[in-house]
């Protein structure tokens, strides 16, 4: 493995490594998929999908699997320009003991000599870095969830001044702490006092990108997961009551909202599954971080294709 395989043409091959749970498989496939085109800015981009071994699957999911992605075996004989692996749904309390932990860190030891630059997102950040620093996340006193302001720290992975507030979508319960990333060489690239590091970076030599948060969600995304998390409590799969997302409901849906949560946890309403409904769908929900996430995959595409150039010409 001595680095990015020279590709002829000028089409950029991009691989997304699907880790997402069962009922979140498409969605995350389409959202990802949208963001890479909206960045491509006419780009000829090649799109592939891989699925890791290791991860329990319902026969549903592994059916759509087998139709809409390759194994991963197929990436690592194709090879691919860059990279997005997604996370997963966390079944252990410890990384290196969930039972794909082999096959990620696999992953992450390819992706490092054979693309020119990868994004990994949310828990694979954290494997990325436990593995490759041994940086280990931290649970947080409660989950992180809502929509965020973030400062934009310096210069960015292509040397460029970059001084803006972003907004991204955080849905967490693990944090990484700044300080400790930064001792082990990573650079932040946009941080929050409230809830800490957004996105980071290190070259490994390739780029690698590490977003804690969700800038590829949906506006209704958020939305799904808290009427799914509030669910959970009322069938009792859930020890607490969610907060709801801050930042993220109107004014009148929240009031609403914070009601319902008083009268369940007082015992005074059957009908909660029926008044979450009711109260959810009349919420317009905008996805406000939109044009900060197209900036994003913009300029990750950029330095893509200045790498993969600069390989051709020293070809």
């Amino acid at each position: 493995m001595t680095g990015p395989v020279r590709r002829r043409g000028d089409a950029l091959e991009v691989a997304l490594v699907n880790n997402m749970p069962d009922q979140a498989l498409a969605a995350t496939q389409a959202q990802f998929a949208r963001l890479v085109r909206a960045g491509a800015e006419g780009r000829e981009i090649r799109w592939r999908c891989y699925w890791l071994p290791g991860l329990e699957r319902s026969d549903t999911a592994r059916r759509y699997l087998e139709r809409n992605h390759e194994d991963i075996e197929a990436l690592y004989r194709r090879g691919a320009d860059a990279l997005i692996v997604t996370g997963s749904e966390p079944r252990a309390a410890r990384l290196d003991h969930e039972p794909y932990w082999p096959q990620m860190r696999t992953l992450i030891d390819w992706a490092r000599l054979q693309t020119h630059s990868t994004i990994w997102s949310c828990l694979a950040a954290h494997a990325a870095t436990l593995h490759l620093a041994g940086v280990e996340r931290r649970r947080m006193p409660k989950k992180v969830s809502g929509v965020y302001s973030f400062a934009t720290a310096g210069v960015d992975w292509r040397g460029e001044a970059d001084a803006r507030e972003i907004l991204t979508p955080h849905s967490r319960y693990n944090n990484l702490p700044r300080e400790e990333l930064e001792r082990r060489g990573f650079r932040i690239a946009s941080y929050s006092d409230d809830v800490g590091v957004d996105m980071f970076w290190r070259e490994e030599p390739s780029l690698f990108v590490f977003l804690q948060g969700h800038p590829e969600y949906d506006a209704d995304t958020l939305l799904k997961e808290y009427r799914r998390d509030v669910l959970r409590y009322l069938s009792g799969a859930g020890s607490d009551y969610p907060d709801r997302p801050e930042n993220y409901f109107s004014v009148e849906t929240s009031r609403k909202l914070d009601a319902l949560r008083g009268r369940v946890l007082a015992g005074a309403c059957a009908d909660a599954e029926d008044a979450l409904t009711e109260i959810l769908s009349g919420e317009d929900c905008r996805s406000s971080w939109a044009d900060d996430t197209t900036r994003l995959y913009r300029k990750w595409l950029d330095a893509i294709s200045e790498r993969a150039g600069a390989l051709r010409d020293s070809a």
